[in-house]
């Protein structure tokens, strides 16, 4: 029958908390249904309309890559600093290691007037300049043939202006008999020895040994020993006197007399400057 209304069986003993506890399963039924009621309705062909790979979105996509290019800065960094602190340890371990060591001093090669200074201001005797200067102004003293001595002005600066006037005299007195006789002279060295040298009076002194060759009328020869002992003075060079030496003092013997001296056995003390 239509509109017969059937009234609900009563609750068993008409039991209150059962009542309410229907309530409460109605309740929950309807807020099951209306949470559900939100949810979109799922497609029977939902698995077919899912994409095998999905692509991030491009915020997301750019804020990967900000932070690895974040990650790789500190990676930098940290490496830079890893660099950073091995040299700071580097450069101490060598300020510590060096610290004792001496320090490398270079000097730099001496100025035109200190090389100047120390040529001048040398005071030490080479035998090969003293046997050069004698080889070389000696037999100027000496030299002469019948036109007169031209060879002798050439040793005015070399030896003392006594030695200079001595040999002079004697030649200008030997003139006459050079002159008739048609007579030469000439001076050899064959020894220089004894050489002795005194470094804070720059002087040194030698016995120098050789002999007189004498001429007559360009023909007949005759040879005479010759001995001489000689001081000698450090001299700077000069326009006037090119060597390193000057001539002091001269004693020379002519003949036999000049044999005896080398009978001396040794003429050091009397050749000391």
């Amino acid at each position: 029958m239509s509109g017969m209304i059937v009234a609900s069986p009563p609750l068993e003993g008409d039991n209150p908390s059962a009542v309410d506890r229907s309530h409460q399963l109605q309740a929950a039924a309807l807020w099951q249904s209306w949470r559900e009621r939100r949810r979109p309705p799922v497609p029977p062909d939902a698995a077919v309309l899912v994409p095998a790979t999905a692509l991030p979105p491009e915020e997301l996509r750019r804020h990967d890559r900000h932070f690895a290019w974040v990650v790789c800065e500190q990676r930098l960094l940290l490496l830079l600093l890893a660099f950073l602190f091995a040299a700071v340890a580097l450069v101490g371990s060598l300020a510590w290691h060096l610290q004792a060591k001496p320090p490398l001093v270079i000097r730099a090669g001496p100025s035109l007037k200190e090389a100047a200074a120390e040529f001048y201001g040398d005071r030490e005797v080479s035998y090969d300049q003293l046997a050069f200067f004698l080889h070389g102004s000696l037999p100027l003293l000496f030299a002469a043939d019948e036109d007169g001595h031209p060879l002798l002005p050439l040793a005015e600066g070399l030896v003392a202006p006594d030695i200079y006037r001595a040999a002079e005299r004697q030649l200008a007195a030997s003139g006459a008999d050079f002159a008739a006789n048609r007579m030469t002279q000439t001076l050899s060295l064959t020894a220089i020895s004894q050489v002795v040298t005194d470094s804070a009076s720059g002087r040194a002194a030698a016995y120098v040994r050789g002999y007189l060759t004498v001429t007559l009328r360009h023909a007949e020869a005759r040879f005479y020993p010759w001995r001489a002992r000689v001081v000698l003075a450090v001299n700077p060079d000069s326009r006037l006197n090119p060597y390193p030496f000057y001539l002091l003092a001269l004693d020379e013997r002519t003949g036999p007399p000049a044999l005896e001296w080398d009978q001396a056995p040794d003429l050091r003390s009397v050749l000391t400057p």
